[in-house]
């Protein structure tokens, strides 16, 4: 098997190739930048838009894999497929990234995300914006935003399925079907993927989502969203990664919906309405294994649920042409519950918390000559936290065809954790906390043509008010605002289209952090260290990578990453031991090859894939080793009627 899939491959690199003439990035209209949708070449942030398609035909599954390509975006998982995986923002804090599904926040309330179990797997498009967005997102998009946008009917009823297994007893099974007849669209689909892991037991990881989405494009234009995901990963681990547990497994279920509404009035006013729900559903169990346990007699058992919900309205008026504004009014709900165990089980913890807030913001998004800029604010009032306001301003400026300036400047923040604020049980919440917040700066060189696409980005983000744990007496508050840290740095992102079937594209960043206030921690193995590096950020990382099309029947994909060193902790010691993460080289390589002639309306195309194809050893956490070379091969089918 490895011996078929490596002969698929070689030729991938031999001639250096990759997966479809437009590569892995959009040209189109951005829906995440701004309040309201705009051409990709007139936004005035930094964006990159991913095409799902394209990832699909790399045989890329999850959202964390397409990241790892995008400029100023680190991620780190804690070992195998399904672990617990965070994202880093220009250096900003892993809840420092908001994560939306179709406008519905994935987020828990304060901003902690796990996406080592978000697929792609119904998406269109990714859209990632870099920089604080706040102002147009509310709490949690402090240094970026994560948008996951999933497909539309289109045509004729047309289906879709996909099949496949590889190293590490993957399995990927994937059905959907769609269409558009009139005024109304749909898309619906459904997948399932298994891995037993890269552990000698209890690693293994499931995942299974159900989506779809209905549209109506009648005098009164509609689109309605739904999602809902069932996860569970196995992990033998301990905090400090040694394998010891024969039974902790974790979970959840987690649903969304979306709602658009929209309505023209006249030929200068469109009225816009939004809503959104998330529920997710979590459980941690780890029951005791048996005498020869090393973790003793202890176990611990967990279940949660969240559910945040958001409705919002706006008005965007057309001032005049290239000129618009817009208004609006939102209304978010957060509620959090969790009953845990103690050690050894003799009791319970419960834990409910509840909070409100309610928001109102105006945009200007205008054009003078070579001059483009955009100017917005927010007020949000929320009953636990109090009010926050937050600004952003953008401009750019045409020097030639082609080739323009931007700078930009904004301020956004991150909401408390109901723990921090409403906590009673193993710690004391502090309601007086307010939110962390952030002030960043950036200016950049673009150059946009039919040929290539280069922009080259200067940043710069404070971080104050960061909430911390410290210890005083059972009765006073745990978490205090007191730390402050700093990331700043450069991204260059580039694609060059040589010809229709071959396009060459290439990433890199430069990366310092400072820790400007330690606040409570103390002494070398602290999380945070005056004047030290913010842990599992790298300084250096680059990507190199081509896509090329060899006719009408194979493409091909190779990518190339480096990454460099980082700091981490060793939590297997008391204190904590400071270590420096090794630099690693990883090299992903994938063919997708049709397998019926052209003349056949029905297409069925062998995909191949092999992920660190080399097998370099590394870890992103300190004592969880990642995955080595994975392989897999699959089918995807695709026919109309």
């Amino acid at each position: 098997m490895r011996r078929l899939l490596l002969a698929g491959l070689v030729p991938a690199i031999l001639q250096s190739q990759p997966v479809t003439p437009d590569s892995t990035t959009l040209r189109r209209l951005i829906v995440t930048a701004e309040r309201v949708p705009i051409a990709s070449a007139a936004t005035n942030a930094s964006v990159t838009v991913l095409s799902g398609d394209a990832l699909r035909a790399a045989g890329i599954t999850h959202v964390l894999e397409a990241l790892r390509q995008v400029p100023g975006v680190s991620v780190a998982r804690a070992g195998s497929f399904g672990a617990q995986a965070s994202v880093f923002t220009r250096g900003g804090e892993s809840d420092f990234t908001k994560v939306m599904i179709d406008g519905v926040a994935m987020n828990d309330p304060g901003g902690a995300i796990d996406l080592g179990a978000l697929t792609i797997d119904d998406v269109e498009r990714i859209e990632i914006v870099r920089g604080p967005s706040s102002v147009v997102h509310g709490s949690d998009a402090v240094s970026g935003v994560i948008h996951l946008i999933t497909r539309r009917g289109e045509g004729r009823p047309r289906a879709r399925l996909s099949a496949g297994g590889g190293s590490y007893g993957s399995v990927l099974v994937d059905a959907g079907a769609g269409a558009s007849t009139g005024r109304l669209s749909w898309n619906g689909n459904v997948a399932r993927q298994h891995s037993d892991g890269t552990l000698p037991f209890n690693n293994a990881y499931r995942n299974q989502v159900v989506s779809g989405r209905v549209a109506w494009s009648g005098s009164l234009p509609l689109s309605l969203t739904l999602r809902h995901g069932d996860n569970r990963f196995e992990y033998p681990t301990d905090g400090t990664g040694q394998v010891v547990d024969i039974n902790a497994n974790r979970g959840e279920k987690r649903t969304s919906a979306g709602l658009e509404l929209q309505r023209v009035v006249g030929p200068r006013t469109t009225f816009r309405m939004t809503g959104g729900w998330m529920q997710v559903r979590g459980d941690t169990r780890d029951a005791p294994d048996d005498p020869a346990d090393t973790a003793g007699f202890y176990a611990y058992r967990s279940d949660g649920r969240v559910r945040r919900g958001h409705v919002a309205a706006l008005a965007e008026v057309r001032v005049s042409e290239g000129n618009r504004a817009v208004a609006g009014v939102e209304w978010a709900d957060e509620h959090q519950r969790l009953a845990d165990s103690s050690n050894y089980s003799v009791s319970t913890t419960r834990f409910t918390a509840h909070r409100i807030t309610r928001s109102g913001f105006a945009q200007f998004l205008g054009r003078a000559g070579r001059l483009g800029y955009s100017l917005g604010s927010r007020w949000d009032d929320n009953d636990a936290f109090g009010s926050f306001g937050t600004a952003r301003a953008n401009a750019t400026l045409d020097l030639v065809t082609g080739l323009r300036v931007r700078a930009g400047l904004g301020t956004s923040f991150k909401a408390p954790t109901f723990f921090e604020q409403f906590s009673t049980a193993f710690s004391v919440g502090n309601p007086d906390l307010v939110p962390e917040r952030t002030r960043a700066w950036e200016a950049a060189l673009e150059h946009r043509s039919d040929r290539a696409d280069v922009t080259l980005a200067w940043f710069d983000q404070s971080f104050r008010d960061l909430i911390q744990y410290t210890f005083r007496t059972p009765t006073d508050p745990s978490y205090f605002n007191v730390a402050a840290a700093r990331a700043r740095g450069a991204e260059l992102e580039a694609t060059l289209r040589v010809t229709p079937d071959l396009v060459l594209r290439g990433g890199a960043t430069r990366l310092l952090t400072r820790v400007d206030n330690p606040g409570f921690d103390r002494g070398a193995g602290a999380t945070f260290v005056q004047g030290s590096r913010l842990l599992r950020r790298p300084v250096n990382t680059w990507s190199a990578g081509v896509t090329a099309r060899t006719g009408s029947r194979a493409s091909y994909d190779l990518t190339v990453l480096r990454v460099g060193t980082r700091d981490d902790r060793d939590f297997s010691t008391f204190p904590a031991t400071p270590v420096e993460l090794a630099p690693y080289t990883r090299v992903d390589a994938a063919t997708r090859v049709r397998l019926t002639p052209q003349r056949i309306a029905t297409k069925v195309a062998l995909v191949l894939r092999a992920e660190n194809l080399f097998g370099a050893a590394y870890e992103e956490v300190v004592h969880f080793a990642a995955p080595r070379r994975n392989l897999f091969a699959g089918l995807q089918a695709d026919w109309s009627w």
